[in-house]
């Protein structure tokens, strides 16, 4: 069984051949291991001379017959680091040839592989951040857009930790009200009234239920972003698919119907995380699997946060008598004319433009065969699904938490029902800390080991 006792290696870069790569040893017998595999100019160095080193950066050889490598090494002395105990860092050359050597050297000195997530998990309980601090290390490190990213960081200075203290307060001095009534009942002593009790429970519940639809908005943006590409039969859908992606995606030809179902691929736009979405030309057909498929792609299209409605300028007539068929559904899309330089003369283009107008939408010209305009619709396009820029409003909750502030909303509303039965307090208080349990889960001030097995679990073995 693994302790805190351990001294453990990993490697805290990606495991692939690059410039640099960066091992992580922590525990009881770090200054041990270091002092036997590090030396210059064919002295090792002793624990006092690396002691004495602490925080700086110091180049010598890794190895102990013989020479692994020229690195940088760095000891953080107990309890000024990032695991609260003894630690270095040793940064190589990035072969995984070499860091393995040098990981085998490690592990035959005494110290054993990390598991995922451990150098945090140790931070942790040895004091060095909460459980919300460390559950926001994984969000900075894999955080898809700049809004997730802020909002990762806003948790890890401990923007989750004052809102939980806040309510951890605010349980605790209810609950030594409704104790004081209790033990004191039989004295003449003032206590707050019924009413004031239910407003300060109503103000506990009311912060779990905008903490909780804060964090729902949050991950709207960062979770639920499309953007779906609708429209005629051979308009340019798979062209312009594949021009956003920057890659051949989507099949294309001359064929009416070659898309007969939805396609869907992820991307980045402007930092912001993206699913993108080639529907099926919409026309009539007898075939049933290109109808479903068109019946699928009316419901993407009407779930998407960015609609790009697009028509062929080649053939104008069809393109206005199908913008007519489906006028209800173009809702707040980006109208956008394909083919602009297959314009035909005698037809008035304008149409388009008051169409456009007439239900508030941006309308722009394009040619996706000689990549005319591209750049301006996607910066129209990055314009739509762009992120909060003021992430005041926002919080970022995992799972687990969003299910442990709902169990305290209840718990309050629990109160309040006890309260309008003239329940005994006694009862009351139960409910008060089942809530107080609650919060002590959220913030790791409680024995949680379940849940920290399954937190750290999904950090990679470096961290």
């Amino acid at each position: 069984m693994h302790t805190l006792n351990d001294t453990i290696a990993g490697v805290s870069t990606p495991p692939i051949p690059s410039a640099i790569a960066v091992i992580r040893l922590s525990g009881t017998k770090t200054l041990e291991i270091c002092s036997a595999i590090l030396s210059r100019n064919g002295e090792f160095f002793t624990p006092k001379f690396i002691k004495e080193n602490k925080r700086k950066s110091i180049y010598c050889s890794l190895g102990t017959n013989s020479e692994i490598d020229k690195i940088l090494f760095s000891f953080f002395q107990s309890p000024f680091s990032y695991t609260g105990e003894d630690s270095a860092e040793f940064y190589l050359h990035g072969n995984p040839i070499l860091v393995n050597d040098a990981l085998r050297l490690m592990f035959s000195l005494g110290a054993r592989p990390s598991e995922r997530g451990e150098f945090t998990k140790r931070g942790f309980l040895n004091g060095k951040m909460d459980l919300t601090q460390a559950e926001s290390i994984r969000r900075i490190i894999e955080a898809r857009s700049s809004f997730e990213l802020e909002l990762a960081q806003k948790n890890y200075n401990g923007e989750l930790t004052r809102l939980t203290s806040r309510l951890r307060s605010s349980l605790i001095s209810l609950k030594a009200e409704c104790e004081a009534e209790i033990d004191f009942s039989t004295e003449d002593l003032t206590y707050e009234t019924l009413e004031q009790r239910k407003s300060r429970i109503e103000e506990i519940k009311h912060l779990c239920e905008k903490t909780i639809l804060s964090s729902q908005k949050a991950n709207h943006h960062i979770l639920n972003q499309k953007l779906v590409i609708f429209g005629e039969p051979n308009a340019g859908k798979s062209s312009l698919m594949n021009l956003i992606l920057g890659r051949e995606r989507a099949i294309v030809t001359d064929i009416p119907g070659t898309t007969r179902d939805y396609l869907s691929e992820e991307l980045i736009l402007n930092g912001v995380p993206v699913t993108l979405v080639d529907t099926a030309g919409i026309r009539n057909t007898d075939d049933k699997i290109e109808k479903l498929g068109i019946e699928r792609s009316l419901k993407e299209f009407q779930s998407a946060n960015c609609k790009l409605y697009l028509i062929d300028l080649s053939k104008p007539k069809e393109s206005e008598k199908f913008l007519e068929k489906y006028y209800d559904s173009l809702g707040m899309a980006i109208l956008i004319g394909n083919k602009s330089d297959l314009k035909i003369g005698d037809y008035d283009y304008n149409k388009f433009y008051e169409i456009a107008r007439s239900r508030d939408m941006e309308y722009i010209e394009i040619s996706c065969k000689q990549r005319l305009e591209i750049d301006s619709l996607l910066k129209i396009i990055e314009s739509r699904l762009s992120n909060p820029e003021d992430t005041s409003e926002y919080v970022l909750l995992e799972d687990r938490n969003i299910f442990l502030f709902e169990a305290i909303q209840k718990s309050m509303e629990s109160c309040i029902q006890l309260m309008n039965e003239s329940a005994p307090a006694e009862i009351t208080v139960k409910e008060i800390d089942e809530a107080l349990i609650n919060i002590g889960k959220i913030n790791g001030r409680v024995d949680t080991e379940e849940i920290l097995g399954r937190i750290f679990s999904k950090f990679c073995v470096g961290k």
